[in-house]
């Protein structure tokens, strides 16, 4: 099965690839400009902090999105991508396709979604 699921999900690999490789380009830029010194000019540095409190939430978004490209890309290597983490059964292709880095079914997801709002 691990071959078959290698070449199934052959696609979506290279699309996570590619996303996860913009993604770092963000991410690079985002320390990159944050990293840059404060204006001298009193009113400029308030409205640069403001900045990079919103750079800083885009780059942590970022790295929690290419966070879960790795998980889909170790489960594509151990052989487990498209299995829900919960049940076992096969993740349907549209939903993969749709969300390449889902790693419960529709169902489980949903249960684990209620389970969140009641805590």
């Amino acid at each position: 099965m691990k071959d078959n699921a290698k070449q199934d999900y052959s696609e979506i690999e290279r699309q996570l690839l590619q996303r996860r490789a913009e993604l770092e380009q963000r991410v690079d830029a985002i320390k990159e400009n944050i990293g840059t010194p404060l204006d001298h000019d009193f009113a400029e540095q308030a409205v640069e902090r403001e900045n990079g409190e919103v750079l800083d939430a885009l780059g942590k978004g970022a790295e929690m999105e290419i966070s879960r490209i790795n998980r889909a890309l170790i489960r594509m290597e151990e052989g487990l991508y498209g299995e829900c983490e919960d049940c076992g059964e096969r993740i349907p292709l549209e939903r993969l396709k749709a969300r390449p880095f889902s790693t419960r079914c529709v169902r489980c997801a949903n249960l684990h979604e209620e389970d969140e709002k009641r805590r």
